[in-house]
């Protein structure tokens, strides 16, 4: 078999919870034109060496989706940060996409950045200028004017009528947002801002998801307690950030629900108790109020069966771009899923939370070949993770 722009993964190990249409738990990948064509039981496949990479030994999984980080923020000093000019925050944003990718996040979304910053990296990957992953960006955040928005210099556009709320969607259609990110309760970075109230209207909220339905966008809202969830999932946001502080009838609606998911962010936290010498003191304060009930709503999210979505909010913590690591074990050591489980929310449930899915999220024929080898079983130990022997970003072999 010779063809032209072709590559053999041949002798892969394959999590079947992630493979479409083989039943083996070894096969040969056949990929062409950065797309996957076939998988055919294992040592099959003739091609010469310079087309084939030997994967014995290896997993290979679908490539992991970031359902929610800052490329724009490193974990700075908040005021260090703010005096950073756009231009060097625009070149660091792009090592950072990069850094992600490295480590096997072929498609990440970001939630929220200064100045739109991330739309012109993720335009400038788009169009070839530079390598990184896949992009989903919503620029800035849209936010009813509330205590410690001017904390992220530049962050925030400031809404506070229904009215306004459509201008600000529109704008950011207008200036080339994947998404519309909102601020629905307080924020525990944010001075001042109480986690888990509800700091906008339902009016307001209904406002900007009838405007970003209208442009065909979906919604993303950051969302910590119970009431501002239920006007999240009555309004039809597709994802709910943060998911912390959830009461029965949460759970309930979100199981009720077909256009609504949990996108749940568990090692911010972790990191602000686990590491708290140094942190600003509202941040350590307001996790450690809310770190119990954050994993037992997350239990009964997950006891219920309901679709979770994976994100770590890289970038609001020093050393988490390229770390996502740090989120597996947190999610398995403290929150009781399964290393299984975790893949499955980074990898099958993100592409269908994202409505990515008829491009990624699986391994399977007439997918993007977006695809990560690790030495070892990380469906049984999750420090595999850590092990990354290849990222493939459309049949192209990532630099590492």
């Amino acid at each position: 078999m010779r063809r032209k722009n072709m590559l053999v993964l041949r002798n892969a190990r394959l999590i079947q919870e992630l493979t479409e249409g083989h039943e083996d738990g070894q096969g040969d990948i056949v990929i062409e034109d950065g797309v996957i064509q076939e998988i055919r039981p294992a040592k099959t496949v003739t091609a010469p060496e310079e087309m084939t990479m030997d994967m014995t030994g290896k997993t290979v999984i679908p490539g992991l989706i970031e359902g929610h980080l800052h490329l724009d923020l490193c974990g700075m000093d908040t005021w260090e940060e703010n005096v950073q000019p756009d231009a060097y925050r625009t070149m660091r944003c792009l090592r950072l996409a990069q850094d992600n990718l490295r480590m096997g996040y072929t498609t990440v979304r970001d939630l929220g950045d200064r100045n739109n910053i991330v739309l012109s990296v993720t335009k400038g990957i788009r169009e070839g200028m530079a390598v990184g992953p896949d992009i989903l960006a919503s620029g800035m955040i849209l936010s009813p004017t509330e205590a410690g928005n001017d904390f992220f210099g530049g962050m925030y556009t400031e809404a506070d009528s229904p009215d306004e709320f459509t201008k600000a969607v529109r704008r950011q259609y207008q200036l080339g947002a994947d998404w519309i990110k909102i601020m629905g309760t307080g924020a525990i970075m944010n001075p001042g801002a109480v986690p888990g109230t509800p700091i906008l209207y339902e009016e307001e909220l209904q406002a900007a998801c009838r405007a970003a339905a209208y442009v065909g966008l979906p919604v993303a809202v950051h969302c910590h307690g119970e009431e501002g969830t239920k006007m999240c999932i009555r309004c039809g946001v597709r994802t709910v950030e943060h998911a912390s502080l959830l009461d029965d009838e949460c759970i309930r609606m979100f199981k009720d629900s077909e256009q609504t998911f949990p996108m749940l962010t568990l090692s911010p936290n972790v990191n602000f108790l686990e590491f708290s010498e140094g942190k600003p003191k509202h941040y350590v304060e307001k996790a450690r109020k809310m770190w119990e009930r954050q994993r037992e709503s997350w239990q009964a999210l997950r006891e219920a069966k309901v679709k979770i979505g994976w994100a770590t909010d890289a970038g609001v913590y020093e050393g988490s771009h390229g770390n996502g690591i740090y989120e597996f074990r947190a999610r398995v050591n403290m929150a009781g899923f399964t290393p299984l489980e975790c893949l499955i929310q980074a990898t099958k449930n993100n592409s269908e939370i994202l409505m990515i899915d008829d491009q990624v999220g699986t391994i399977a024929c007439g997918k993007r070949a977006n695809l990560v080898a690790l030495e070892g079983n990380p469906d049984e130990n999750i420090e595999v993770l850590n092990q990354v022997a290849l990222v493939l970003k459309a049949g192209q072999a990532v630099q590492r």
